[in-house]
């Protein structure tokens, strides 16, 4: 029974811990995070190790799997790949109330929350988070390190690029594209694209900020 290493002691890492208590078969759950206030403390009931140079001993501790449990993108990013240089196994997380088509797929180091639904011809990319009750429909198509927020609602056929931020209960309508890196504010609905980098809200989505770079 492999035991699992959570990066990240915050609100978000204790939902992902709900999600690996949730699903059982791990031997220990523990936490590494550089904050030096968690470092080495308890947290939700497990061991907060201590910072990110505690990776590289984990591997011959017996910890292989490991999953980022840090909301932000960019640096959900930078730790996934720090962990698998080092030579740990992401690990992929699925709570059990969510509902997954036999034909969508999954990509290693993604965590999908409670009460989430993917549908036949599905994509998922790594490193993503499907948030709490999101729907990704049919042949949808989610890049690596997304993060679909709460609620979020994805037609048939919708791509989200590579490092897309979907917001709390955003709706993208069958058939539309949100570029790499863009931000689709709460409660958006995108009707057809969200240009690369930029930042959308409202009903339709409309741009309000382009990324400098």
């Amino acid at each position: 029974m492999s035991d699992l290493v959570l990066w990240g002691a915050g609100g978000h890492g204790k939902v992902v811990l709900d999600v690996a208590r949730a699903l059982g078969g791990f031997g220990a759950v523990s936490f590494i995070d550089d904050a030096e206030e968690v470092s080495g403390r308890e947290f939700c009931g497990c061991q907060v190790c201590g910072a990110s140079r505690y990776l590289q001993s984990l591997k011959g501790q017996g910890c292989s799997q490991y999953l980022v449990a840090i909301g932000k993108n960019e640096l959900r990013a930078a730790c996934f790949q720090r962990a698998l240089d080092r030579g740990l196994l992401p690990a992929t997380l699925v709570h059990p109330s969510a509902v997954i088509s036999e034909s969508a797929r999954l990509e290693e180091g993604t965590v999908v929350m409670a009460n989430v639904a993917i549908n036949a011809g599905a994509r998922i990319g790594k490193n993503c988070i499907v948030n709490t009750a999101a729907v990704v429909e049919h042949d949808c198509r989610v890049g690596d390190h997304v993060h679909l927020s709460p609620g979020v609602l994805l037609g048939g056929g919708v791509t989200v690029h590579s490092f897309a931020h979907v917001g709390i209960g955003a709706i993208a309508l069958p058939g539309a594209e949100i570029g790499e890196g863009a931000t689709v504010g709460a409660g958006a609905v995108v009707l057809d694209s969200v240009p690369a980098r930029t930042s959308v809200v409202g009903i339709p989505a409309r741009v309000i900020a382009r990324a400098s770079r």
